[in-house]
């Protein structure tokens, strides 16, 4: 009797024993569980506010790579990991960019979520809508119709050969010392080989339209980029083969609605000036050039450069020009 009660007492603890450890054991997995989705949880937030940083600076950085009174200017952007870049464009009057940059973790899920998106106004920012690397490249030049309307930002992670360019295109590229464009010796799978005129196997194809007048015959046409077409005037060749056609368009019709408000300050630029007794004959074109540009997009920039070129050749007739 006394053996059974003893043994009695050891089952009843070896049972409480047990349960004990499998209480601890069930009690430290959660709280270790806790612990690890409070670390990923706050590491997500730290993500989170340095993307927020770093589209902040992608402004930043590009203001010194905005071209001036240059013919161009180029800049890197070297990330510590691989950072993917968002830019949505709108195109209400003058426009605005909305910046995200989400970066890529061995921690939680490989992509976070956008940081806080910054609103950017004043640039013209050519890319695609998104774009991932650690490696970014960055070059402007200035936008001319027929007067200096802005400067445009080529923003791109890819690396591109060009193919048949012409010889101005060439010293130009050579010029900036552009790292991530090749010149006709195309190497690397991941390449994006763009053509001018003929070629075959192209990833972009540059057309020139410009027969007479021109300096060239690129200063004006077409650039097709994986089947869909963009019109294209001076420097926004380039935005075209660097950036996607939604973001185009819409920054098109910015600088387009930008360079009829210039028109605007133009014409009263000429009556200050008929009034000082430098009058000018530009006035009532510039009235003209106003209302044809103000609500124009990219397809109309061919039937539009003609009409520049005609203000331009007008301007430097002028004894008191409007602009230089």
């Amino acid at each position: 009797m006394r053996d059974k009660k003893v043994n009695s007492v050891i089952n009843r603890k070896k049972g409480q024993f047990n349960f004990v450890w499998l209480f601890a054991i069930l009690a430290g997995t959660a709280i270790l569980i806790l612990a690890i989705y409070g670390a990923m949880k706050a590491g997500d937030t730290m993500r989170f506010q340095t993307d927020t940083e770093i589209a902040k600076s992608i402004s930043i950085i590009s203001d010194p790579l905005q071209a001036g009174f240059s013919e161009g200017s180029f800049g890197k952007i070297l990330f510590k990991q691989e950072t993917r870049i968002n830019n949505f464009c709108f195109d209400d009057r003058f426009g605005r960019h909305s910046i995200s940059v989400s970066t890529k973790s061995d921690v939680g899920e490989a992509w976070n979520i956008p940081g806080e998106q910054i609103l950017v106004h004043n640039k013209y920012i050519f890319s695609s809508e998104a774009s991932s690397g650690i490696e970014y490249f960055v070059f402007s030049k200035p936008f001319e119709f027929p007067y200096k309307v802005a400067d445009l930002v080529f923003l791109t992670s890819d690396k591109y050969c060009f193919l048949n360019a012409p010889d101005e295109i060439v010293d130009e590229i050579e010029g900036m010392n552009i790292p991530n464009i090749e010149i006709e010796n195309c190497t690397g799978e991941d390449v994006i080989r763009v053509c001018f005129g003929s070629g075959s196997d192209c990833d972009v194809r540059v057309r020139g339209s410009c027969l007479s007048g021109c300096e060239s015959v690129y200063d004006w046409g077409s650039v097709e980029r994986y089947g869909l077409d963009m019109k294209y005037v001076g420097s926004l060749m380039y935005a075209a083969i660097f950036s996607d056609k939604e973001i185009y368009d819409c920054n098109v019709r910015r600088l387009m609605y930008r360079t009829g408000m210039i028109a605007q300050e133009l014409v009263d630029k000429a009556d200050l000036m008929d009034a000082r007794s430098c009058n000018t004959n530009l006035k009532v074109d510039l009235i003209y050039w106003n209302a044809l540009t103000i609500n124009s997009s990219s397809e109309d920039l061919g039937g539009l450069y003609s009409v520049a070129n005609g203000l331009d050749r007008k301007n430097d007739r002028e004894i008191c020009g409007l602009w230089n």
